[in-house]
């Protein structure tokens, strides 16, 4: 469930929202749970209850991607396809980068400087990307598809053969 929820739009601010919740409800709720079930949140005052909480909910999807990378995977695409379907999020290339630059600055660790610069990277990856594949089909090296976001991966492929022929044509090296 919790993969799932992370593929979300909101996916990739679960983490702190969690966080938040057991560092409020922390003090109120670990008196009155059995310490062997659920083990008390350590830290006296709310910062220190949430950096705990964050770094166990952050520990919890790392061991649970390392464990099993391709449910993980999975399971997160069902959610996005779920999200999408359900918020009817526009389509278009804009909107594409500007929800990958808001999902990019939710799945940034660090502080606010470093969720600009996820946010950036992604958007500007998925912008390229985008681009990328519009060219691919105007000059013929990918067929059309019959929706804008059928066949992402496949396209992302034909594109890296594309620039891989390119390079190997030009000397190779490929020295970005």
């Amino acid at each position: 469930m919790r993969a799932i929820s992370r593929g979300t739009v909101a996916g990739p601010y679960l983490d702190e929202m969690d966080a938040g919740t057991n560092a409020i409800l922390a003090p109120v709720f670990d008196p009155l749970l059995p310490d062997r079930l659920f083990p008390p949140l350590p830290g006296q005052t709310y910062a220190e209850r949430y950096d705990n909480a964050l770094a166990i909910q952050r520990g919890m999807d790392r061991a649970f991607d390392d464990q099993h990378p391709y449910i993980s995977t999975t399971l997160q695409g069902a959610g996005e396809l779920a999200s999408d379907a359900a918020f009817k999020l526009p389509s278009g290339r804009a909107a594409d980068t500007a929800l990958a630059g808001i999902k990019g600055f939710g799945s940034g660790e660090g502080g606010f400087s470093n969720r600009a610069e996820q946010a950036f990277h992604d958007a500007l990856e998925e912008a390229v990307e985008g681009f990328g594949m519009d060219a691919l089909e105007r000059r013929g090296m990918m067929p059309t598809q019959a929706g804008p976001e059928a066949h992402r991966k496949a396209g992302a492929r034909a594109l890296t053969r594309a620039l891989l022929r390119a390079g190997s044509r030009n000397g190779g090296g490929g020295g970005w």
